[in-house]
């Protein structure tokens, strides 16, 4: 288990004011390790990918931990509804043919397989996109603390689930120790283009996305 919570850092909503200093820690300490990211060529992430990612901050979902003033970990998180996969199956064709589009080819994949708002029978679920930790930091608990911020604003707002797509072996083990149900799995090897290529490699130890959903 990790170390119980230090006192030296504060977890709070990101504001609305922030989004850049957000995406200058997302790019220093989620996309280098993110499987999806890591997976697919070039290593820079594209522009679509990170202003989905900041689109989310005005739902007031996303939660970051300061250490003097400076931000250490991030959560980015937001609401879906039943109509996700029609939503992300038509983004995947609308942003065919690059980086961001591959990466968004495999999730429309996992959402049609979980389809978690129609699964349980519920209206929405708050589903988490981003997870990073400044290695300086690891072991301290900070991603299981940016966790329960997550399903607590989740419970303020009224939504019965809170649902993740787990691309790394590292946060599925995270969302476990949580409570987390598996709910799906798709391995990359398994998840072909029309010319039956494999769309993502990530590097090991990642084989595959694993969809977990904590019920509220």
């Amino acid at each position: 288990m990790e170390n119980p919570k230090p006192d030296d850092i504060e977890v709070r909503q990101v504001c609305a004011g922030e989004s850049e200093e957000l995406m200058v820690f997302l790019l220093a300490h989620y996309y280098p390790e993110e499987p999806l990211t890591a997976g697919t060529s070039p290593p820079e992430p594209e522009a679509a990918d990170k202003e989905f990612l900041l689109s989310n901050v005005p739902f007031g979902t996303c939660f970051m931990a300061l250490q003097g003033g400076r931000i250490v970990a991030a959560v980015v998180a937001g609401p879906k509804d039943s109509h996700e996969p029609e939503h992300m199956a038509e983004e995947a064709r609308r942003h065919a043919g690059g980086k961001w589009g591959r990466i968004l080819h495999l999730l429309s994949a996992v959402e049609s397989a979980t389809d978690v708002c129609r699964r349980f029978g519920v209206p929405s679920s708050l589903h988490v996109h981003a997870l990073g930790v400044d290695p300086v930091v690891r072991g301290r608990s900070l991603g299981a603390r940016l966790m329960t911020a997550v399903a607590q604003r989740a419970r303020e707002l009224g939504h019965p689930l809170v649902s993740v797509d787990c691309t790394s072996v590292y946060s599925a083990r995270l969302v476990q120790r949580l409570g987390y149900q598996l709910v799906n799995t798709l391995r990359y090897v398994d998840h072909l283009d029309a010319s039956g290529q494999q769309v993502i490699r990530p590097p090991p130890p990642h084989e595959s996305v694993q969809t977990f959903v904590l019920h509220l």
